[in-house]
């Protein structure tokens, strides 16, 4: 159970992720490559939260895996591409908003349509909404446990106020010169993908996380007696149910919107055509696999099987998948209220309202452009209130049905109550007979017959007027069954799309042959019937027009002037008469310019009546006009309403010099008295009347009104600023019209003029107030140079520290080893042979702990930095390899190395630190068997396994093993606790992942990631290392060997140690005392301490005998010294380095490597 809280901050935060989503598409200009893609996620609105949830209980009832009106939808991209293609073509052409739009325009422009169409959808998206708010309040609850205040008062109202806000928000904070909202489209496609990737989790997490794999969840699945019971359907069913979803890629307003009213371009339906079907597989993939889970984990529980994508993660006990399926059932479920709710409200303001408002005013003989009734803000207003009052409906209808079966069925019944306008949608693309009166009572009679034998049997079945009245029949007859009509019984949604559809198209078609279209009905359909690409061209007869029919029309609607100029840039110098016939391509050109003024339908139909007018009848051209006139008017009517908005003042002049536009902003601005101000006044005296008041100042009244007439009778453009008496300062911008005359603005600059006045006094002031600033960040930068080379010393005082620190400490243990070593072999006494055993082991735990615990405090103070490095693993590795091939043979273990020579980066230094410890653990805790260290290379990292056939490590103890003195075994094995801790430490400097894999009993395995890189230089062969038979070297008597060291108890035991072994010893404590042994004695072998007296090295020391004696004498390095600085700077010269206290036995192998 997550916290309410959590999830009221999750849910709110999401919401406001999606308008920042929005404004963002709104402000921005997407990249042109990614919107096709965009748009095709924005088709994923028809996955609501019904399907989101619902996949999984259909599955699990039907056994479907691919849901049928998703198979619908994908058939439609697929078989019915050319109609898709139609239907977007007509709506970029014809400039439509809805899909109440698109209908009523093939039928002559119908409002009646429209308004029938609007409130149809409004009717069947209403319960849809309610299904969404189902969706979210059952999740939320079922996340939480809240079960919100009993009455009207829950936690589906708080839902329903965030929706309504949000989509208020989304789509009402302006209105848009076309109903396309890129914004919208943004925000939608983002939920799309948090749907599927939310769909996909919950479905990988039940498949590999609740159980093993998928084949286990099929073998479980196989062998459950409730998955034994799922019957599917008679395939009618699906066949029905894939109908409407193909009917749905159509009919939907949601999708109609998104898909052809959103796209820009047939490029955008390319991408969707194969984007959009793999985004419905992808989110059915999973379906079948989840509700098999959920049927097998809740066989005996009273849990939904539409609640499994929910159910599970929280059978889980996982917060977080719980959180991830919660969000992707409230994005699919706010997707669809949103688009749906805007949808709406555009359809009810444009095709139910504005019709009326439009009507009042006319009724009351009120001019249309002064009217206020359609402002921008009026249209604001009603849409958003519209929004409103659709969703507390849902609301509403969700808290008044309890039923829940009911609701779930919701989904289905909306479709195919929106199904009952495809047939005057569809076959008015193809039929040209089609008309108004078909198409309108089609839809009425569908609607009906749907309301018979869906709505009233799911709502009533269960009173006693519907068991009275209907149950046997209406009226007794048997074949009037609401759920059996005509005696047919099939599945209840079947039945009533059968009945639903099957009577509306024989209406629709009944009606198509018994009555005549209108001359507008006939000329919108060829719009429709035969589309017109934008090169393609077509009239009704062959009649072509001629310049004058042109010159005609364009006077009509753009005046003399503007008419003149398109012909004569088109024809040019060419001598041309009204009677000469124009081209196609300039009928193109004059049907595009109407088109920005009385729409493109209309300028079609004018177009092809000037051609035919003896196949017209004289009022349906008439009517024509008409329609023009008034979409003039309206448009008109809109830019007053415009203009008289605006924060500046506005004032147009003619070529006359007449005052004909203002608004009423420029009124108020310069205060005029409402008879100063009329059409037809000329400017000049207005100029005179403000002179005469004092607007210009002290000079002269007359000369300055003869400037600014001088202005305007020569169009030119200024821009000046003028200080009112009242403190105001305003700012004038007139610019020249292109058939004469003068529009000026007005800008109230007063604020910010005062904010200039005060930047520039601030200004003033602000450069010594930066060369302050400047000084004092002077200072503050050569103090923080200051604090750095002092954190700089420090670190380095400390690293010295740490290393003078190891070195005196571990020092007195050399000679303690090398005696007891000597001591134990000595002894002929059992017991005294035992003593000297527990010495050398005690003193061997001594020097461990003592050692790991500098190291460990080096890491944790932080004076470890790694130095990283480019080299080739196989060369890295075959040192190490030898050395712990040797160790695990001397324990009787099997040893093998699999190394690929790849480039890689890290510190080799610590690196090595960190492989040698795995490897020591790896051998120490084996007591037979083998070690192996492989590597494994994936994509660009190669992984380095250390296994073992040791004792293992118990699940519980894989996480403390890497805490400091933590020993699993204690009785078993010898160890500090240290080595892994050490290990973790050094991973996390390097910032490699160290992990772990053990079965107790069967041996461990540790693993390492490194990045592979490409190396230029030629690398060594690979590397393979194998068990082999111990090598028998040559004995050591009689070997010379010069011991340098400035301890004198450590040359002595060395001596001892060596002598023992039958070697001849000289000893030397400084560099004088080595150079003249060596001269007098040609010594085999230079065993030197690194660190000598007077800080002199004896690395230094054997390098000048190399010189002197011109003679490359084994050298073993050796000191007390653990930093890997000292370990490398030996190594580079070819030498071998033991740790102090040296190991006998190490030390032996090591001679007999060198001498063999």
């Amino acid at each position: 159970m997550l916290p309410i809280s959590l999830m009221v901050l999750v849910t709110i935060c999401y919401l406001i992720l999606l308008f920042l989503i929005a404004f963002i598409g709104d402000k921005y200009q997407l990249p042109k490559r990614f919107k096709p893609v965009v748009y095709s996620l924005g088709l994923g609105v028809y996955c609501t939260s019904w399907a989101f949830y619902g996949v999984t209980g259909q599955a699990a009832t039907t056994g479907w895996w691919l849901t049928p009106t998703y198979a619908g939808a994908i058939i439609t991209f697929i078989l019915a591409w050319p109609l898709v293609l139609k239907v977007a073509e007509i709506c970029r052409q014809q400039s439509l908003t809805s899909l109440a739009d698109f209908i009523s325009s093939r039928y002559g422009k119908s409002t009646r349509l429209a308004g029938l169409i609007t409130l149809v959808s409004v009717c069947a998206i209403i319960p849809y909404i309610a299904l969404q708010l189902r969706a979210i309040t059952d999740s939320f609850t079922a996340v939480t446990q809240y079960q919100g205040v009993t009455g009207w008062v829950d936690i589906s109202l708080v839902f329903t106020v965030m929706l309504a806000i949000f989509a208020i928000l989304f789509g009402t904070r302006r209105i848009r010169p076309s109903e396309q909202n890129p914004g919208l489209l943004l925000a939608i496609g983002f939920e799309s993908i948090v749907k599927l990737v939310t769909f996909l989790l919950v479905g990988i997490f039940v498949c590999f996380w609740i159980f093993a794999s998928p084949t286990e969840l099929l073998h479980a699945a196989k062998e459950h007696s409730a998955l034994t019971a799922i019957k599917a359907p008679p395939g009618y069913v699906y066949l029905t149910q894939a109908l409407l979803g193909v009917l749905m890629m159509f009919c939907l307003p949601r999708q109609f919107h998104m898909a052809f009213i959103e796209q820009k371009s047939e490029l955008e339906l390319k991408s969707a055509r194969w984007l959009f079907p793999l985004f419905l597989i992808a989110l059915n993939l999973f379906a079948l696999p989840i509700a098999y889970a959920g049927l097998i984990l809740f066989a005996n529980q009273d849990i939904g099987s539409d609640s499994f994508m929910l159910q599970l993660p929280i059978y889980a006990n996982n917060d977080l998948m719980t959180l991830v399926s919660y969000l992707g059932g409230f994005s699919a479920a706010t997707s669809m209220v949103i688009v749906a709710t805007i949808v709406l409200s555009i359809m009810v303001s444009n095709d139910l309202i504005t019709p009326k408002l439009l009507a009042h005013e006319q009724g009351k003989r009120t001019s249309l452009v002064d009217s206020q009734q359609l402002s921008p803000n009026r249209l604001l207003i009603i849409r958003r209130i519209t929004i409103a009052v659709i969703l507390f409906a849902a609301w509403a209808y969700y808290q008044s049905i309890s039923n829940s079966e009911l609701l779930a069925v919701t989904g289905l019944m909306a479709m195919t109550l929106v199904a009952q306008f495809s047939p005057a949608m569809l076959l008015g693309l193809l039929w040209s007979k089609a008309n108004h009166k078909a198409a309108y009572r089609s839809i009425v009679i569908g609607t009906l017959v749907w309301a018979y034998t869906l709505l009233l049997p799911s709502m009533l079945q269960d009173s006693q007027f519907y068991q009275h009245y209907f149950a046997q029949g209406l009226f007794g007859f048997e074949w009037l069954i609401p759920t059996a009509l005509f005696t047919v019984d099939i599945d209840f949604i079947s039945h009533g799309v059968l009945m639903s559809l099957g009577l509306n198209i024989l209406t629709f078609i009944y009606f198509s042959l018994t009555t005549a279209p209108s001359m507008s009905e006939q000329l919108q359909a060829r719009n429709y019937i035969r589309v017109k690409h934008d090169s393609e061209h077509f009239s009704y007869g062959n009649t072509p027009l001629t310049l004058g029919d042109v010159r005609i029309l364009l006077v009509r609607f753009f005046g003399v002037t503007y008419a003149d100029t398109l012909i004569g840039n088109y024809y040019g110098n060419k001598q041309v008469h009204d009677e000469y016939l124009i081209t196609g391509e300039f009928e193109a050109k004059v049907e595009q310019e109407l088109s920005g003024v009385i729409g493109g339908p209309s300028a079609r139909l004018l177009l092809n009546s000037a051609k035919s007018q003896r196949h017209a009848l004289v009022n349906d051209v008439v009517d024509i006009v008409d329609e023009a006139s008034e979409l003039l008017r309206f448009n008109r009517s809109l830019l007053q309403a415009t203009i008289q908005n605006v924060n500046q003042g506005i004032s147009v002049v003619d070529k006359e010099l007449r005052l004909v536009a203002w608004n009423r902003r420029y009124i108020e601005m310069f205060n005029y008295p409402d008879e100063e101000i009329f059409v037809g006044r000329p400017v000049e005296e207005i100029i005179r009347f403000n002179a005469n008041r004092g607007f210009f100042g002290g000079s002269s009244k007359q000369q300055e009104v003869e400037k600014r007439i001088t202005y305007l009778q020569q169009g030119i453009p200024y821009r000046f600023q003028r200080v009112q008496k009242s403190g105001q300062v305003y700012e004038m911008n007139g610019n020249p019209l292109p058939g004469g005359g003068f529009v000026t603005t007005y800008a109230d600059i007063t604020e910010f003029v005062k904010t200039q006045k005060a930047l520039e006094e601030i200004n003033a002031h602000l450069e010594s107030r930066v060369e302050q600033r400047t000084e004092d960040l002077q200072r503050l930068n050569k103090a923080l140079g200051e604090a750095k080379q002092d954190a700089e010393q420090a670190n380095i005082n400390k690293s010295r520290y740490f290393a003078a620190l190891s070195h005196d400490l571990l020092q007195p243990f050399n000679a303690a080893n090398l005696f007891s070593s000597i001591l134990q072999e000595k002894c002929d006494r059992d017991d005294i042979r035992d003593l000297s055993k527990n010495i050398s082991h005690s003193l061997e735990n001594a020097e461990q702990l003592l050692s790991s615990i500098l190291e460990l405090t080096k890491l944790d103070a932080g004076t470890i930095r790694p130095h990283i490095d480019d080299f080739y693993l196989g060369t890295f590795l075959q040192p190490i390899c030898e050395e712990f091939k040797m160790m695990a043979e001397e324990k009787g273990l099997e040893f093998h190395a699999n190394i690929e020579n790849v480039g890689t980066r890290s510190d080799k230094t610590l690196l090595r630190r960190v492989i040698q410890n795995l490897l020591t653990n790896a051998i120490r805790y084996t007591s037979h068997g083998k070690v192996e260290l492989v590597l494994e290379r994936k994509l660009n990292s190669i992984f380095l396994h250390i296994k073992d056939s040791g004792i293992g490590i118990r699940d519980e103890d894989q996480q403390r093993i890497f805490n400091d003195f933590e020993q699993i075994n204690k009785n078993k094995e010898q160890g500090l606790g240290l080595g892994l801790a050490i290990t973790s430490r050094i991973c996390k400097i390097l910032g490699i992942e160290l992990s772990l894999k053990s079965e107790f009993g069967h041996g461990s395995e540790f693993s390492i990631q490194l990045p592979v890189i490409m190396l230029s230089d030629n690398p060594i062969p690979t590397v393979a290392l194998n068990p082999v038979n111990p090598v028998n070297h040559q004995d050591l008597k009689s070997l010379k060997v010069l011991i340098i060291d400035n301890d004198d108890a450590v040359l002595s035991a060395m001596d001892k140690r060596l002598s023992e072994w039958g070697c001849q010893a000289w000893q030397a404590k400084d560099q004088d005392m080595a150079v003249q042994v060596t001269e007098q004695h040609q010594p085999h072998l230079i065993i030197a301490d690194f660190h000598l007296d007077d800080g002199v090295t004896g690395l230094e020391v054997v390098k000048f005998i190399h010189q002197q004696v011109d003679s490359d004498i084994p050298i073993i390095m050796n000191s007390a010294d653990h930093s890997e600085e000292i370990r490398e700077a030996i190594r580079e010269q070819g030498f071998q380095f033991l740790n102090k206290p040296v190991k006998p036995a190490a030390l032996k192998r090591t001679i007999k490597q060198l001498v063999k």
